[in-house]
């Protein structure tokens, strides 16, 4: 068990959490199709049930709410049947209602999807997506001024401009001034929550590049995405700022400059609808728990991996994300095991990087050293060092965090796929495992040179080639010890 990221998890059941948005009553209408219609060149299809759930900033509800978070809701609706039955189901999932307000004009938003099993066929939406008329504008920021401080963290989900208004917006404005919250935003105009300065935004790369009047990349979108940290920071002033990027991870900021990346676990058949909703909803949680950037994106990014692989849009379970943690499906177990996950991913055409240490104490260092491996391919293999190479190579005092340890803190990162110790039989150099990966690329740190490599001669040997990624300057396992040894200003936490 991951004693860190459960630490973090078991607090979600803590925040009392207002989220403010649109309701909008997802319908799912599925059967199955094997004609054409004569009426038309469309597929007829035989509906065998009728699914109901509750999206928009709803299903940011529903995802704090099943993280653990106590939940309310501010929104508005209409005064018809379609809004009762987003409130049932609102109220099932154990969701506050009393700040959602009726208005006997709107309609409130449904979506419809027609599905042949799992392939939607088409949709139909129909609603209100005009703004809220003035007497809704001004009960609901008389809500938000009554209840505002009742709250830790606050969650803007803005999807179509119908809730938040000017006037809201200015009253949220007036609130974080006198009482400061956590504040999330993910919002297709980001822009117009500049002055909340938010805690976090959630952009995706489409939403981004709109925002900063760029054009689309189909290739290099990573790159193109890694420069716009500090114009991204101008045009929401957020402090932090998802940048999610789909298959590609996430790329986060902090005041505009590059803090952390992380990247998307490979999922069969992906269910991306309300991804983005799991992602803001873990990730605001893990921040007002006290989770650094490297942490709160690593839990956001294994909630939202859990959700895609539901079918529709469903959120992700605390039990689940905690779950996610405690298996650890990375760790493999021998060589044998490791020649045969090569031979897959080598069959799938993806691209091996292996590297290897002992990642003692691990440190910032150690993941920009893991994130630039990681950038040369398609799948990170780490060996570690068995408690006894390390004894062997840094001497009686170390390993200071024994292997089962250093493999869970590992384990964490998403950038890494597989970690496998070695050691154990003397042998100090991975090569047996180089030999079973067949890595396209083997990645090295430090002031090593092919000719003073150990490695150099079966990675040659194999077909791969060697890629020297120099360490942080001033970040070592050594030097951290030697600062706690000799009372420096860094300070282990029990």
């Amino acid at each position: 068990m991951n004693a860190a990221y459960h630490h973090i998890i078991d607090q979600f059941l803590a925040p009392r959490v207002l989220v403010i948005g649109d309701i909008i009553l997802d319908a799912y209408l599925k059967g199955d199709s094997s004609r054409l219609s004569p009426e038309a060149p469309v597929p007829v299809v035989a509906i065998s049930s009728k699914e109901e759930t509750v999206g928009g900033a709803a299903n940011i509800a529903l995802n704090l709410k099943a993280l653990g978070a106590s939940v309310s809701f501010l929104s508005a609706v209409g005064d018809d049947d379609t809004a009762e039955r987003a409130f049932a189901l609102l109220r099932q999932a154990g969701i506050a209602t009393d700040l959602i307000l009726k208005e006997k004009d709107r309609k409130t938003m449904v979506k419809t999807r027609v599905m042949a099993k799992s392939q939607i066929l088409a949709r139909f939406d129909y609603g209100s997506q005009l703004p809220v008329n003035q007497e809704t504008e001004r009960r609901l920021a008389d809500a938000l001024l009554e209840s505002y401080r009742d709250f830790d963290i606050v969650v803007i989900g803005d999807y179509y401009g119908g809730i938040l208004t000017p006037l809201l917006v200015s009253t949220l404005e007036k609130l974080q001034n006198e009482h400061h919250k956590l504040l999330a935003v993910d919002s297709k105009e980001l822009a117009k929550f500049r002055n909340l300065k938010p805690t976090l935004v959630k952009p995706n790369y489409y939403e981004a590049i709109k925002l900063l009047g760029m054009d689309y990349q189909p290739d290099g979108r990573v790159d193109q995405a890694m420069a716009t940290g500090a114009l991204l920071y101008e045009k929401t002033g957020a402090k932090i700022i998802a940048l999610t990027i789909d298959a590609d991870g996430a790329l986060i900021f902090d005041n505009g400059k590059f803090a952390y990346r992380s990247y998307a676990y490979e999922v069969a058949s992906p269910s991306v609808v309300g991804a983005g909703d799991t992602f803001v909803s873990a990730y605001s949680l893990s921040l007002f728990c006290g989770a650094d950037i490297p942490m709160a994106t690593e839990i956001a990014t294994a909630a939202a991996t859990i959700a895609v692989q539901k079918v529709d849009t469903a959120p992700c379970y605390n039990t689940e994300l905690k779950s996610f943690f405690a298996v650890n499906h990375k760790i493999v177990s021998n060589v044998n095991e490791l020649r045969k996950l090569a031979e897959i991913y080598e069959a799938q055409g993806k691209r091996i990087v292996f590297t290897n240490g002992c990642f003692d104490i691990l440190h910032s260092g150690h993941v920009s050293y893991l994130n630039k491996a990681r950038e040369l391919g398609d799948i990170l293999i780490v060996g570690l060092n068995c408690d006894e190479s390390v004894m062997r190579l840094k001497g009686p005092e170390r390993p200071i965090n024994p292997l089962p340890d250093r493999m869970e803190v590992l384990s964490g990162l998403s950038s890494i796929d597989h970690i496998i110790s070695f050691g154990h039989e003397n042998e100090d150099s991975p090569v047996d495992l180089i030999r079973a990966a067949r890595p396209a690329v083997y990645v090295k740190g430090g002031d090593y040179t092919k000719e003073t490599l150990p490695e150099t001669k079966v990675v040659e040997e194999t077909g791969g080639e060697i890629v020297f990624v120099p360490y942080v300057p001033d970040h070592s396992t050594t030097r951290i010890i030697h600062r706690i040894n000799n009372g420096g200003r860094l300070r282990m936490q029990a």
